[in-house]
């Protein structure tokens, strides 16, 4: 989000305190209680199953794509000459098209179900966090946070299409770059001398990109259906907590550890962008945030 797009506005309604913290806070009228839940953190169960699902996937590719690759540069007529070798280069063209067109199919064809799950899980996991955190909040009443509701909604179909988007991405970016490779070390004449240390950096790079997606996606489809449902039962505020965590933290984020921020006016969470958010929507943002009931505000 940029700045000058509109924040998400979340629906709203009145939360109910249980009737003795609803005479407390009337008695502190004066003094303005502000009221706290519990920590809101993503589900790291949820977390680890999509990594898993993802790294074994892109596992699969990696190995396949390798040994197919390197069997055939073991060939007779591979080994007897390379560089700038018209046939061996046809030959290898046609290898890695046919190893695209499978991988990406496997991949589109894995894309939908693994993201539907996550998102899923996900949900469940959001709902059950946030059962505990508002009955700490309203002092002991049990709330129904586990409805739908049209943003809540939206949240989980988006959530679905970007998961799908980045699935089929990491398909089409290895093996786009694995071709590249083949190519080079044919016309450099170097042949598997140069194209095994590559194929090798390219398998690492995107099992730790998968394994980046898996963990950030997670964490902003938790953030933001979370963030879906405390507007639905009548939570207007936050608190930003800080994950203390990372070798490099965003600066910003850190300032921002104990404010307490409003759903619909976030704050800026990319200084170089001047996107605004929540906890969890930054790529690669591990902070959580604590659901408010401020009664020196406007709640």
């Amino acid at each position: 989000m940029t700045t000058h797009q509109r924040p998400r506005r979340y629906q709203m309604k009145k939360l109910k305190l249980s009737e003795k913290r609803a005479v407390w806070a009337a008695q502190r009228e004066k003094q303005k209680p502000v009221f706290k839940g519990n920590p809101l953190a993503v589900n790291a169960g949820v977390q680890a199953q999509y990594v898993v699902a993802l790294t074994s996937l892109v596992a699969q590719m990696t190995a396949q794509v390798k040994r197919e690759i390197v069997r055939s540069f073991k060939t007779d007529s591979a080994k007897a000459h390379y560089a700038m070798d018209a046939s061996l280069a046809s030959e290898q063209r046609i290898l890695t098209n046919q190893l695209a067109e499978k991988f990406n199919n496997l991949f589109g064809k894995k894309a939908k179900p693994l993201a539907e799950n996550m998102v899923d899980n996900t949900d469940k996991a959001s709902a059950a966090s946030l059962k505990s955190s508002l009955e700490k909040l309203s002092g002991g009443m049990k709330i129904n946070a586990s409805g739908y509701t049209r943003l809540v909604n939206e949240v989980y179909t988006a959530s679905i299409a970007e998961n799908v988007g980045l699935i089929k991405s990491i398909s089409s970016q290895y093996l786009n770059q694995v071709q590249g490779s083949v190519m080079r070390s044919i016309t450099t004449g170097r042949g598997l001398e140069d194209l095994i240390p590559e194929l090798e950096k390219y398998e690492g790079m995107t099992h730790r990109r998968a394994k980046n997606i898996a963990l950030d996606q997670t964490r902003k489809a938790y953030a933001n259906i979370t963030a879906g449902r405390l507007g639905a039962v009548g939570v207007k505020k936050y608190e930003w907590m800080h994950s203390g965590g990372g070798l490099h933290p965003r600066e910003e984020h850190m300032e921002m550890d104990g404010n307490i921020y409003s759903f619909a006016e976030p704050p800026i969470i990319d200084a170089k962008t001047g996107e605004r958010g929540i906890p969890g929507q930054a790529v690669n943002c591990r902070c959580k945030m604590r659901p408010v009931l401020d009664f020196g505000g406007d709640e």
